[in-house]
């Protein structure tokens, strides 16, 4: 048993997860890097989400962005494409999850 197993057994954690700016990286804790929204990118992304019925808040940008990504609506560092492109907002709707 490593040590640091033996110090969360000792203390009893069953469970636990990084905060949202944290992920693994072959073994270690890294901070993940992150997009500084404009206003109107985090006005954009928060009524997006509320237009599809998400229980989002305007703070959570990263989240928001994220999901959309994993769902394949926006591409990877695509957002100011999808922004400035009427018919891929449109598109967007029609999407199978």
């Amino acid at each position: 048993m490593k040590f640091g197993e033996y110090i969360l057994e000792e203390l009893s954690f069953n469970k636990w997860k990084l905060k949202s700016g944290f992920e693994f990286k072959k073994n270690k804790v890294v901070k993940i890097k992150v997009k500084n929204f404009s206003p109107e990118e985090i006005s954009f992304l928060f009524s997006l989400s509320m237009a599809f019925g998400l229980n989002f808040q305007e703070k959570d940008s990263v989240e928001i962005l994220n999901f959309f990504t994993e769902k394949k609506i926006i591409k990877p560092h695509g957002l100011d494409d999808f922004i400035s492109n009427s018919k891929k907002r449109k598109n967007a709707w029609k999407k199978k999850n």
